[in-house]
């Protein structure tokens, strides 16, 4: 059985990433690219905007006349109040190695063969990302990923020795790729902004530690449930040596692996 997470962290909108080319917005093909999700039982992340919640679900069916989707709803009581409250859910799945993600507005409740279900128009456009390096993987919650940030001294940025047992920050890896990833840190005025670079820092992969530099290329705020206010940063790794890239494609790899495993079973 699943366990649900009711803190998952949302994914960064890829709109901004240059991936326009990747969208699908004729109807054949969102619908056929729908029956395919619903035919290989693929598990989807559905994130709540706004909002920090999310639950895993699965696309039920189509209606007849192909105008409405229907998914599992969360067997969470909170969760799946504020499912039908909010804006829109953020689905997000994998097939065949591509990436899927899509938007539904204004979900509703209803009954699919006795059991509870989210209905939602079909969405107008669909992502399917095909291009290998920038796939970003969203990290399980339940594969929990790090990264250590130096303490932030008064030297040059070029000669900050981090100092990890003492000073190091830890923070949560949202999502990572070949090319960079997206951590939080708590908000502060004087937080990175976008420009910086942060030398020294320690990725910590389930069986690796790999040195890291990374530059800051876009932020945003949001609040928790409890309050606390986040700094999302997305960042790009700085002349990460080829050996350190492939060690963390063989993370990103085996993660795949294992989510598809665990779906088939």
């Amino acid at each position: 059985m699943l366990e649900e997470q009711i803190d998952e962290k949302p994914l960064a909108s890829l709109r901004e990433d240059g991936l326009e080319e990747f969208f699908l917005r004729g109807r054949r093909q969102i619908c056929r690219l729908l029956q395919e999700l619903i035919s290989n039982h693929s598990l989807v992340s559905v994130h709540l905007l706004p909002g920090e919640l999310s639950f895993l679900s699965t696309v039920i069916t189509l209606s007849e006349d192909e105008e409405w989707v229907f998914l599992d709803s969360s067997p969470n009581e909170v969760i799946h109040r504020h499912s039908l409250q909010a804006e829109h859910l953020l689905c997000v799945t994998q097939l065949n190695k591509i990436r899927i993600q899509f938007r539904l507005p204004n979900a509703t409740e209803v009954l699919v063969d006795g059991r509870p279900a989210l209905v939602a128009p079909v969405p107008k456009e669909i992502l399917r990302l095909q291009r290998r390096d920038t796939f970003r993987l969203q990290v399980p919650l339940s594969l929990e990923l790090k990264c250590i940030l130096p303490a932030q001294d008064d030297e040059p940025s070029g000669n900050r020795k981090p100092n990890w047992e003492k000073k190091g920050i830890e923070v949560s890896v949202v999502d990572i790729s070949a090319g960079g990833l997206s951590m939080e840190i708590p908000f502060s005025k004087t937080a990175p902004v976008v420009g910086d670079q942060i030398i020294g820092c320690c990725l910590k992969l389930p069986k690796d530690l790999i040195s890291i530099n990374l530059e800051i290329r876009n932020q945003g705020r949001h609040i928790l449930a409890n309050g606390k206010e986040m700094l999302r940063l997305g960042c790009s790794y700085v002349s990460l040596p080829i050996q350190d890239a492939n060690r963390i494609q063989r993370y990103i790899y085996q993660v795949e692996r294992e989510l598809r495993t665990f779906v088939k079973t």
